[in-house]
């Protein structure tokens, strides 16, 4: 009977030692989740700021979308128009 409490108290030491481990893991996926989200949080705020920044660029005019030429032009870049007077106003005359 003795042997019995023996491996009783034995299994539950055991069980005991195995709770202690499970809750430290669990302590360190909850400090790394924590981490984990912080860093996101981070990530997101500089995301933020970077579209922010080029935003403000844009509206202010320093950057242009259309800033380069195309590289072959169409067949109305060569259009001109030219004033000439008609009932002593101007018009304009498209060539």
């Amino acid at each position: 009977m003795a042997r019995l409490e023996e491996q009783k108290q034995a299994v539950n030491q055991v069980l005991e030692n195995q709770d202690h481990r499970i809750s430290a893991i669990e302590e360190q996926l909850a400090t790394s989740q924590k981490n984990v989200d912080q860093q996101l949080e981070q990530v997101e705020d500089q995301v933020k700021e970077i579209v922010r920044e080029e935003l403000l660029e844009l509206c202010a005019g320093e950057r242009c979308l259309t800033a380069v030429p195309p590289a072959f032009p169409d067949r109305h870049s060569s259009v001109v128009a030219k004033p000439y007077p008609y009932n002593d106003k101007t018009s304009w005359d498209i060539y």
